[in-house]
């Protein structure tokens, strides 16, 4: 009787072992993306719109996502990419904001000059933190009435 036991045993958890390999969950990560050389020659040659949004996203597991910038700036200055202009502004406030404190004049001008080029062209991400900033009077003068027309522009924009 103990050997059919054993054996009892030792069928079901083989059988157990090979049904819990068939329901295994797949992982995917969120840098499922081309390899990062790949992508940037894409973006630096051919203005690659796909491309600049998976290196976006290969990125987000970086420890230099300041590089990001470097392909934001060729993005918006060589193809006019309207998405490029907001991560410009956001590059530069950003670096400022967490390594350096304050952010001179000069930079600061820069990072408007793209977040509101963005805002011309329709970004509605561009549109809608100008409007915070109008709204907030952060780097640009108070303006609430300019500010809640932005943001009503870039919630229509986005579909809500």
């Amino acid at each position: 009787m103990r050997p059919t036991y054993i054996l009892l045993v030792i069928a079901i958890v083989l059988i157990s072992c090979k049904q819990r390999k068939e329901h295994s969950l797949e992982v995917i990560t969120i840098n499922n993306t081309r390899p990062i050389n790949e992508l940037k020659e894409l973006i630096l040659l051919k203005g690659d719109t796909v491309a600049y949004d998976e290196l976006a996203i290969a990125y987000l597991n970086e420890k230099y996502e300041e590089e990001y910038l470097i392909y934001s700036i060729v993005m918006a200055n060589r193809y006019n990419y309207h998405r490029a202009y907001f991560q410009v502004y956001d590059c530069l406030t950003s670096i400022f904001e967490h390594h350096v404190g304050v952010i001179d004049e000069e930079t600061k001008a820069l990072a408007i000059s793209y977040i509101k080029r963005g805002a011309e062209l329709k970004d509605p991400e561009s549109i809608k933190y100008l409007g915070d900033l109008y709204l907030q009077g952060k780097y640009i003068p108070k303006d609430t009435i300019l500010g809640r027309k932005l943001e009503k522009e870039g919630r229509k924009l986005c579909g809500f």
